[in-house]
């Protein structure tokens, strides 16, 4: 995997870090525009449209994803901060699905630039173990990473 994720036992969090070939304002954009969010996210097995997308403090978001079967998956949440001049956004992340509400992620994106390549960390933190442990058991490591490949290939353009 190009993406290393940190998922250490008994913690309610997950450090994932990526480089990309690119400047930090490309990669920055590619995470604000709402155009190009919606020819990543999800990767390549979904289709996601951007219900809502308002990349500022205090915007909303809400993703729905559909797949090749019909399928359909919710994501919502908040943008707490998003700072281009510091390259970070910090926002909640709820998948609609589950049975019961409130179960939000806080995630915090930095990005920093060193010899025009610029690296993503991202630290997730949910506010259980257990929620933690779902999500890693659902699989997102292979969807997150399938999503960033097609960032990757998006800031190749």
């Amino acid at each position: 995997m190009k993406t290393h994720f940190t998922i250490e036992p008994n913690r309610n969090d997950i450090i994932s870090e990526r480089t990309f070939d690119a400047p930090i304002d490309k990669v920055f954009n590619a995470f604000v525009d709402p155009e190009l969010v919606a020819q990543w996210w999800g990767g390549r097995k979904y289709k996601t449209v951007l219900e809502v997308y308002e990349p500022h403090a205090g915007g909303s978001w809400k993703f729905v994803q559909d797949d090749a079967n019909g399928n359909k998956w919710a994501f919502h949440g908040v943008f707490h901060e998003v700072n281009a001049q510091e390259h970070r956004a910090i926002q909640t992340f709820e998948f609609d699905g589950l049975p019961e509400k409130g179960h939000a992620a806080m995630d915090t994106m930095t990005l920093t630039e060193k010899d025009g390549k610029t690296t993503m960390k991202t630290i997730s933190v949910f506010q259980t173990v257990a929620d933690r442990d779902g999500m890693v058991a659902s699989g997102m490591q292979d969807g997150y990473n399938d999503g960033l490949d097609v960032f990757e290939e998006l800031l190749a353009k």
